[in-house]
């Protein structure tokens, strides 16, 4: 989707759920999840989405999630399609060997087997967000923070975005 100034925007509206927040000012207070509030977790509601998108979590369906490491799952996949040209995995389950190998920390091996040249900064921050057990993967904050949309990395950084983005969390 393209807004009126011509960003790309990049949405999900798979389960279109609120994600509840544990708010130390009441319940109508939202705090943004680096702030170090407490995220409650959301019961399992079935598999939704496109196969290659799910997470893990989601594809087990039988523990509650968090939502927040969902989308960072979610978002990891559509970098790693944006670099690669092609999905990481047809399931995120043990059963697809490309997940397996992914998860023993071999996204390196199949990018070079698939002989698609990205940087070693996209492979550490994509291998970073594929990490089987949620409370592994990185926040958005953190992901902000990675070499790889850094300045010195990155020539198509948009320091306008980020700092867009900083300033909004500022002011929650």
């Amino acid at each position: 989707m393209v807004d009126q100034n011509t960003k790309a925007l990049v949405i999900d509206l798979g389960m279109c759920i609120r994600i509840p927040y544990n708010s130390p000012n009441g319940c109508d207070a939202v705090y943004d999840a680096s702030a170090g509030t407490i995220r409650k977790l959301i019961l399992p509601q079935g598999q939704c989405g496109k196969p290659n998108y799910i997470s893990p979590e989601i594809l087990q369906n039988c523990q509650p999630f968090d939502g927040f490491a969902v989308d960072v799952w979610a978002a990891g996949i559509v970098l790693f399609i944006m670099l690669v040209g092609l999905p990481p995995f047809e399931w995120a389950s043990a059963d697809d060997p490309r997940f397996r190998l992914i998860c023993r920390g071999g996204l390196k091996q199949l990018v070079d087997q698939w002989q698609r040249p990205i940087s070693l900064e996209a492979i550490d921050l994509l291998q970073s967000i594929f990490r089987e057990d949620p409370r592994e993967r990185p926040s958005l904050f953190q992901i902000l923070q990675h070499p790889f949309l850094s300045r010195a990395t990155n020539p198509l950084y948009e320091s306008a975005i980020v700092e867009d983005w900083q300033s909004q969390q500022q002011q929650l």
